[in-house]
């Protein structure tokens, strides 16, 4: 038989021992390397080897979903693969007649998603950083050599040209990395004497076309009120001629006999009287 003593002293030493396991489970599932990445719909990750020979990128792109891996040898990067637009702040380039134009691009494109892998191993930066680093001096370099093949006219009056060969140099300089569909908005500010001239002229053009279009309803009024003017004359002319014509055949139709019977019509019955002047000349008296 144990004594108190013995009793207690080996129900202590029992949750001594609890309490040193569920402390060292706590510490396990604390300190334990194992952890999951939810991949969300959109993007891919990439597991990354943090010791050993192999250390890099593994030739695995992880698809979306939750991945579990071990934090103490690997780490997972995620991309997104959606269309990135990023805006960039304003630069000039120089135009072949040394022109200053402020360009002020915005950048739209994609990712392959299976050479992500690659994308991490070449630069080992997130892509929120290689926006603002390798993809920004890419699309500057873009701009600046394609602007110096232009004068300043011909970039003008031909920018959607010159926005073409910007962005297929553009494809060509990011299309081997992974980086894909490229489209820009450029945004370009002529020089201010430029922009003052192209002011004045487009000006100069509005005030033409106002003037032109003015005269072009003058004239359209002008052939319209001659149109009416026409109009009336010939029915004028209609009408006078249908008189004319109206009063000939009647002048033909009266006849010495309808003479005579509108004179009996218009008779009051008295006979005309004579009366013998001094000259034996007879007057007629009513």
């Amino acid at each position: 038989m144990y004594t108190e003593e013995e009793r207690t002293s080996f129900n202590v030493r029992k949750l001594v021992t609890i309490a040193a396991g569920a402390i060292g489970l706590l510490i396990i599932l604390i300190v334990q390397p194992f952890t999951y990445e939810n991949i969300d719909a959109g993007n891919v990750g990439i597991k990354i080897n943090l010791y050993g020979s192999d250390r890099g990128v593994d030739n695995i792109t992880l698809v979306t979903g939750r991945v579990w891996y071990n934090t103490w040898t690997t780490k997972v990067v995620e991309f997104p693969t959606y269309e990135q637009t990023v805006d960039y702040e304003a630069f000039t380039v120089t135009a072949k007649d040394n022109a200053i134009f402020t360009i002020d691009p915005k950048l739209n494109f994609a990712i392959n998603e299976s050479l992500v892998p690659t994308i991490y191993k070449k630069y080992r930066k997130p892509l929120p950083e290689l926006q603002n680093t390798f993809i920004r001096n890419q699309v500057f370099d873009a701009y600046r050599l394609v602007a110096n093949g232009f004068a300043s006219d011909s970039l003008m009056s031909n920018r959607e040209a010159f926005e073409k060969q910007v962005e297929q140099r553009l494809a060509d300089a990011l299309g081997k990395d992974g980086f894909v569909q490229p489209k820009l908005t450029s945004g370009i500010n002529p020089p201010e004497s430029m922009a003052r001239m192209i002011e004045e002229k487009n000006a100069s053009i509005q005030a033409r076309l106002k003037a032109e279009n003015e005269a072009k309803q003058a004239i359209a009024e002008g052939q319209v009120l001659k149109a009416k003017a026409d109009a009336e004359a010939t029915a004028l002319l209609v009408k006078a001629k249908a008189e004319a014509e109206a009063n000939r055949l009647k002048q033909q139709s009266l006849t010495p006999l309808l003479v005579e019977m509108e004179r009996i019509r218009k008779w009051d019955g008295k006979y005309p009287t004579t009366v013998a002047g001094n000259s034996g000349v007879l007057l007629g008296i009513k």
